[in-house]
């Protein structure tokens, strides 16, 4: 039954591979000028898109492809009223509208009345563990390790599991202690990585989907 299940979802895996030639990456545009519209307490203590919890008070923002942690600086083309801030969700949906302000940030931005306003947008500072090769992929989390051996030890199981699967080990900080995450493949499509985490899983090797 289990070998079953792994065929299939090989058979999943090389369909949505069929016809992909060299992957696109997608491009950064430094500075972008639309529409921005603001969201407040209706959405405050929700789960945002990159796992936090919005906070209408925070200043923050939501856009549709920069990379979670991206700080960017944002300025009302009519009042040059700016503000910065950090990217922690996606959206917004509505027409072509380029970014979603929090509430407080709105208020900054003497947005807050009308609703909706001109801005640019500017990259101030995209997130240390960002790479341009990885843009618009998405990738698994296989674990994250303070002991170096046991991080070590995980990549080794991955590659042993597929010898052409990308592992990646990125060094981060949490409460003053370094981490070490394991990513494990890059993946063009969120169906692709959740099949693929499906067969990791049969291994215990599973991890959580998320955008590269």
């Amino acid at each position: 039954m289990i070998n079953n299940r792994k065929c299939y979802l090989l058979t999943v895996l090389i369909l949505l591979f069929i016809g992909v030639g060299q992957p696109i990456f997608a491009q950064i545009q430094d500075i972008q000028t639309g529409e921005a519209s603001w969201y407040g307490s209706k959405y405050h203590g929700r789960k945002t898109s990159s796992g936090e919890r919005y906070n209408k008070n925070d200043m923050t923002a939501a856009h549709n492809t920069l990379p979670f942690g991206t700080k960017v600086k944002v300025t009302n083309i009519e009042n040059n009223e700016s503000v910065v801030l950090r990217i922690n969700d996606r959206g917004p949906y509505v027409g072509d509208r380029i970014i979603d302000v929090s509430e407080v940030a709105a208020k900054k931005l003497d947005l807050h009345r009308q609703g909706v306003g001109t801005v640019k947008v500017e990259i101030l500072e995209l997130p240390g563990d960002y790479n341009p090769q990885n843009a618009g992929f998405y990738t698994i989390q296989t674990g994250a390790y303070t002991s170096e051996k046991n991080a070590q030890m995980l990549s080794q199981k991955l590659k042993a599991f597929d010898k052409n699967l990308t592992v990646e080990m990125m060094e981060d900080k949490s409460r003053g202690r370094k981490v070490l995450r394991i990513r494990a493949g890059r993946f063009e499509n969120r169906k692709e990585a959740e099949a693929f985490n499906d067969l990791l899983k049969e291994e215990g090797l599973s991890g959580l989907v998320k955008e590269a």
